[in-house]
């Protein structure tokens, strides 16, 4: 899941932020107390995904959601927003944690998606082709290490589809 978010005004060439959550039924990596976990259901909840009726909710526990996440340890970068008309300048903070989301959950949320593009996602797939890392100059920022050493690994390319993919 990811979240874009636009600027007042341009700064250093980025007017958008986005910040993405990378969640799995059963192969997340996140340690969580109860009360963690409950803020993750509670995020859900709040969005209301059973309705087929673009939900609208005066309160959705975003916040809380932010909060707890570890935004110590993630990869950054300078991309693009990933829907048409695809517009550059976009300051991508994807979180290395996988935290854990429930089957119902992840089934109302693929349900939402399936309505997008007249109901033809599944056949069409994403918006955005996956690009090359190219100048994109992906770093890692961690807790552990040097806050910003720069990241080698092969799958950074797709390092947008992962922050929009929850598996």
């Amino acid at each position: 899941m990811h979240t874009v978010h636009l600027a007042e005004e341009t700064l250093a060439g980025f007017g958008y932020a986005a910040f993405g959550i990378i969640f799995s039924v059963n192969d997340f990596t996140a340690e969580l107390s109860e009360d963690e976990y409950k803020i993750i259901d509670d995020f859900f909840e709040s969005l209301d995904l059973s309705s087929q009726d673009d939900p609208v909710q005066s309160m959705v526990t975003y916040g809380d959601l932010m909060n707890m996440v570890d935004s110590d340890n993630r990869y950054v970068y300078k991309g693009s927003v990933t829907t048409p008309p695809c517009g550059q300048s976009v300051y991508w903070n994807v979180m290395s944690t996988v935290y854990p989301i429930q089957q119902a959950h992840l089934d109302l949320f693929k349900a939402q998606l399936a309505r997008a593009d007249q109901g033809n996602l599944a056949e069409t797939g994403n918006w955005r082709e996956i690009q090359s890392v190219d100048e994109h100059n992906v770093i890692k920022v961690s807790s552990g290490e040097d806050s910003a050493s720069q990241v080698v690994m092969g799958l950074v390319a797709s390092a947008t589809m992962l922050a929009m993919t929850l598996y």
